[in-house]
């Protein structure tokens, strides 16, 4: 069979000529040595590495295509001859020809490693921020990034403008690859977030305003949308009906309130409009402003610039 394969291997114009530069190395072990030799040298075989110890043994290297004729030659003669092993610029030709399973396997292991690194098995959150990491996780879904998606598809810088643009509650998001998890750093914004941890069972208001968005994941919303609330107001509640049955359960939720407040401003100067809307913003731009109205009114040679203030608050349990 390999003898088959041999002859097939060097019908093979580039497979022969790299069969040229396999040796195949022998311990000769018999009488007259010299003759042995005499003899391969007759029949066109050169002989390298020849190294003789004492009458009755040699070593020596042969090319590779020359071991059929040199073992035909032996044949005729009383010698023992023991194949030590191969070696050259070619051999690993050899080495793959003659273990195409093994070198198939290999081959295969590495295109899977390789074919199987591009792909996105799991997301993992990490910093403050992981507190929305629901909703980082919406938006990911939203731009066609989910489980096995190609990382070779996902432009990073552009991935990480886009989660903190679209995200109101986050300061700084960092995305990296490790092997094939994505990992999101995230940290809170500012004051404005409130964030309960643990096994919070309700999620109550802190403070006045209007509801402008409501996400639950755990739990039953008690408001909606548009709704006024006050403080201490019952936002979610820890319960959930399954199979008709009430059952209490940890609350996992995300509350935006937009809430108003009003800052005073008392100059003795007409015209500072401008610099009152300034001092609002200092003061509140770790708040999440919507925006700023101002009201004047002269009272007592004064005059008292009033800033409505909008801005969100949001409250997080889970």
């Amino acid at each position: 069979m390999l003898c088959r394969r041999l002859s097939g291997l060097r019908k093979n114009k580039i497979v022969r000529a790299c069969l040229k530069s396999v040796y195949t190395d022998y311990e000769v072990k018999g009488l007259n040595l010299d003759k042995f030799i005499n003899t391969l040298k007759r029949q066109g075989i050169e002989l390298y590495n020849l190294k003789k110890f004492g009458n009755k043994r040699m070593l020596v290297s042969i090319k590779f295509t020359d071991n059929q004729k040199f073992f035909a030659i032996a044949k005729e003669l009383c010698y023992n001859i023991k194949k030590l092993g191969e070696n050259g610029k070619g051999y690993p030709l050899l080495f793959i020809y003659r273990n195409v399973g093994l070198a198939l396997g290999v081959l295969l292991s590495v295109l899977i490693v390789t074919f199987f690194s591009d792909y996105l098995f799991s997301f993992e959150f990490t910093g403050t921020g992981s507190v929305v990491k629901h909703e980082i996780k919406d938006y990911l879904y939203s731009q066609g990034i989910s489980e096995f998606s190609r990382f070779s598809q996902i432009d990073i810088e552009e991935l990480e403008d886009g989660i903190l643009s679209c995200n109101e509650h986050l300061s700084f998001v960092s995305v990296k690859k490790r092997g094939n998890r994505l990992i999101i750093e995230s940290a809170l914004s500012t004051d404005s977030v409130k964030t309960l941890n643990g096994n919070v069972t309700a999620l109550y208001s802190d403070k006045e305003g209007v509801v402008e968005s409501v996400k639950v994941y755990r739990g039953t919303a008690t408001v909606e949308v548009g709704k006024e609330v006050k403080v201490g107001e019952l936002l979610v509640d820890g319960y959930a009906t399954i199979k008709e049955q009430t059952v209490k359960i940890n609350v996992l939720a995300s509350v935006t309130l937009v809430c108003s407040e009003q800052f005073v401003y008392r100059s003795k100067d007409k015209g500072e409009e401008e610099k009152a809307t300034l001092l609002a913003e200092a003061l509140y731009f770790d708040k999440q402003p919507i925006d700023y109205s101002v009201t004047v009114k002269e009272e007592n040679g004064e005059y008292i610039y009033t800033v409505s203030v909008r801005y969100k608050h949001i409250l997080i349990a889970g």
